[in-house]
């Protein structure tokens, strides 16, 4: 009878290289949560209070990882769409002006980063092994693969979450 036969297409892939990077893709999963911890309870002021040494404060921060999440999102798309693909840089500071952080409020931010994270998140579980490997151009930082993309996608958040730990603790 073909309801009691298995078909093989609904099991789930477990060839080498299918269950994904896991260990990558977790620390980005949980980013967004993480901040939304680290910024329970804050107030405006706070919020726009900038360091001693001139530095961005927290909305600012919140607003470079939402623009962030998006152009990590492009390029990793990018990467997993075409062959060998030219990956612009940008410019933080000059995002931060025409973005308007600071006009802007925390919760937009934080959602604007989920939406991008999630598909990032998703874009990432659906690619095997080998894809991790493929690779694009980047205009400043040279040959740079999925993985290594990736990679500094978690140091370069984990720098920011530590960031606004201090300036919280410094409050």
């Amino acid at each position: 009878m073909p309801s009691q036969t298995p078909n093989v297409f609904t099991f789930p892939r477990n060839e080498p290289g299918t269950q994904g990077h896991l260990d990558l893709v977790e620390p980005l999963r949980a980013m967004p949560h993480a901040l939304v911890d680290l910024l329970r309870g804050i107030g405006e002021a706070e919020e726009l209070r900038r360091p001693a040494d001139g530095g961005w404060g927290i909305r600012e921060i919140v607003g470079h990882l939402r623009d962030a999440a998006e152009v990590y999102h492009k390029r990793l798309y990018m990467m997993s769409t075409q062959a060998d693909p030219v990956l612009e840089p940008y410019d933080p500071d000059a995002f931060a002006k025409d973005h308007d952080y600071l006009g802007r409020t925390l919760e937009e931010m934080i959602g604007a980063l989920r939406e991008f994270r999630a598909d990032t998140v998703a874009l990432l579980t659906s690619l095997v092994n080998w894809n991790w490997a493929r690779s694009g151009q980047h205009l400043e930082r040279g040959r740079v693969s999925i993985r290594q993309l990736v990679e500094h996608m978690i140091e370069h958040e984990h720098e920011h979450l530590e960031d606004i730990r201090r300036l919280r603790a410094s409050a």
